[in-house]
């Protein structure tokens, strides 16, 4: 496996789990090898982010997708990026 294919794997992952820890420690660990350079928002952007992220993730499934849209909805917040 390809180390994009291993990276999309592991992101994937952890946009699954909705756990803003469980990103972070993702998100740090490729941050190490290059992948990114910007600093995370603070949690509650970050909760926000990952629901967002679920929802127009390519990989979720429709029930998934239909959680984190009621999240958002729950909030007032929209499911655009």
């Amino acid at each position: 496996m390809q180390l994009e294919q291993i990276w999309k794997a592991e992101r994937n992952k952890a946009i699954k789990s909705q756990d803003v820890d469980t990103f972070k420690a993702f998100y740090n660990k490729w941050k190490k090898r290059g992948f990114y350079e910007l600093e995370l928002p603070n949690d509650m952007v970050l909760e926000i982010t990952l629901r967002k992220m679920l929802y127009n993730l390519k990989d979720a499934t429709p029930q998934e997708k239909a959680n984190a849209a009621k999240w958002l909805q729950e909030r007032g917040l929209s499911t655009e990026m």
